[in-house]
């Protein structure tokens, strides 16, 4: 793998998280093959499937879906990916805080997630093939 093959993968990575923080469904799906899938897994007790989105249009969803939190901020705590060829591999840590409204608090839900992505090199550059959403463990803190 180049070094320019990893930085463009982690590129894609970051602008995933910043085009959910901005909760932008269209962004999010530009960042996925036309064929794209975004499989979730948000129960962390459990190893069922929750949810899974195939092609832009229902990708999108997802990232419009952030709009109902008051702010949310995805920080990537590490990622790492293998080429080979026209495909690539990966696996990304992330901390995903979602600020919600609790009566007259706030507070934040901390989702730590781990994807396990597949890329595809496209004539735009590298995408998202299949990217699984799995939260490892949840916790909940007061906003000030």
């Amino acid at each position: 793998m180049t070094a320019a093959e990893s930085r463009d993968l982690h590129e894609l990575v970051e602008h995933y998280a910043q085009a959910v923080d901005r909760a932008d469904g269209a962004a999010v799906a530009a960042l996925f093959a036309d064929d794209g899938v975004l499989a979730l897994w948000m129960d962390p007790g459990s190893p069922e499937q929750t949810g899974e989105m195939v092609g832009p249009k229902q990708i999108a969803t997802v990232g419009d879906s952030l709009r109902r939190y008051v702010a949310t901020h995805h920080t990537i705590s590490s990622h790492t990916s293998v080429v080979d060829g026209m495909r690539a591999t990966g696996e990304t840590l992330c901390t995903a805080h979602h600020v919600e409204d609790a009566g007259a608090k706030r507070r934040d839900r901390v989702l730590y997630l781990r994807y396990t992505d597949s890329f595809v090199r496209t004539t735009d550059g590298w995408r998202f093939a299949r990217r699984e959403l799995r939260v490892q463990w949840s916790s909940v803190l007061p906003v000030d």
